[in-house]
């Protein structure tokens, strides 16, 4: 037996009343425990059955590092009613929960990230702009995929300021007077460079208030899912979602045309 802390990442229904509960735990890294009868109506163990709550509970680490642990019972629980409340920042919760489940292998402690999700689930908690929250945490979990762009210099004149564009060819910014070295380069606005370039390297438990326009964000995005699509070869349904749900609120922002008076 074990005192084990964790995030709640992930639940999945076994059998009739089990859960299967993925916990980004502080000692152990990610891991998957049983919760036997969680789904039960006045189950002790019901906290564990609701995503992105933090727990501490009584438990069992999964054996030599492999199969499942288990959750005996819970001794603390706290909900971030914010991001289980709110559709969108839910949405974003869940993409940075998968994201992890698959940059991390299980039952591997990962104690930085483990500090920097909670601070990420508490700005989301706090209302924190829930897009800005996801693109930190993505462009800074792309080192951990393997892909590691160079956010700092140009590297053909180690030029750390000036105007800057992002190209392939060079595996991050170029200054712009080498603009004409890549014809592929992604063509973007100062504002996204700047923002792209803060994000990668930005600890996010100091996160203040970030307002960005409409088009900036576009373009952070646009970065992100350009490099996770080309250099990460990964594009989770919890994307395609939130994708779904931005165009379903563009059309509701559209304003019915007015009916012409008859004349």
């Amino acid at each position: 037996m074990a005192l084990i802390e964790g995030l709640i990442l992930h639940t999945t229904a076994y059998r009739d009343n089990d859960l299967l509960v993925k916990v980004f735990t502080k000692d152990a890294g990610i891991i998957t425990a049983m919760a036997r009868g969680a789904k039960k109506q006045k189950s002790k163990l019901a906290p564990v059955g609701q995503a992105f709550t933090w727990v501490v509970f009584d438990g069992i680490y999964p054996k030599n590092q492999q199969g499942l642990g288990f959750i005996n019972s819970i001794q603390e629980s706290r909900i971030y009613k914010n991001v289980v409340t709110d559709l969108t920042a839910a949405a974003y919760a869940a993409l940075i929960a998968k994201d992890l489940t698959v940059a991390f292998d299980e039952n591997v402690p990962q104690p930085e990230w483990y500090e920097k999700t909670l601070a990420a689930f508490k700005q989301l908690n706090a209302k924190k702009d829930p897009q800005v929250v996801a693109n930190i945490m993505e462009l800074q979990l792309l080192p951990v995929f393997g892909v590691s762009p160079n956010w700092v210099r140009d590297p053909l004149s180690g030029a750390e300021t000036g105007d800057f564009d992002y190209s392939d060819k060079y595996n991050g910014i170029i200054e712009k007077s080498h603009f004409d070295m890549d014809d592929h380069r992604l063509h973007l606005d100062q504002k996204t460079v700047y923002y792209l370039r803060l994000f990668s390297t930005i600890d996010i438990s100091k996160l203040g208030s970030v307002t960005l326009s409409p088009m900036t964000k576009r373009g952070i995005q646009r970065v992100v899912d350009y490099l996770y699509d080309q250099q990460v070869g990964f594009q989770p349904k919890e994307k395609r979602f939130i994708q779904k749900m931005a165009a379903f609120e563009g059309q509701l922002q559209i304003k019915p045309r007015k009916k012409e008076s008859d004349s």
